[in-house]
């Protein structure tokens, strides 16, 4: 896998729904992000070794705000994530089924 990449991740996405970060510093205002669960399948570490499943539930993955109105629950999805934010997408886009 690239270098930047973190995880790699094949599932159906649970929950997509709007989320308001906030903030802790005055003068910064607060954004929305896309917080999605997924039912996952599949997922690969950033050397490309398989991940015990187990260990990933409950994940929630963090996007810009426009995947909302892209993706829904019930699509099955493949997500990449940063290798210095494991939670942070970096690219989704729907997954073939296998």
């Amino acid at each position: 896998m690239a270098a930047d990449i973190g995880l790699r991740v094949v599932g159906v996405i649970r929950t997509i729904e709007l989320h308001t970060m906030t903030t802790r510093f005055e003068h910064i205002t607060a954004r929305q992000v896309a917080k999605i669960s997924l039912d996952i399948e599949r997922a690969l570490d950033e050397e490309g070794e398989e991940l015990d499943l187990a260990n990933l539930v409950d994940l929630h993955f963090q996007g810009p705000a426009e995947l909302v109105p892209r993706f829904n629950a019930g699509e099955r999805v493949t997500i990449e994530t940063s290798a210095e934010s494991s939670l942070h997408i970096t690219s989704i886009k729907p997954a073939p089924l296998s």
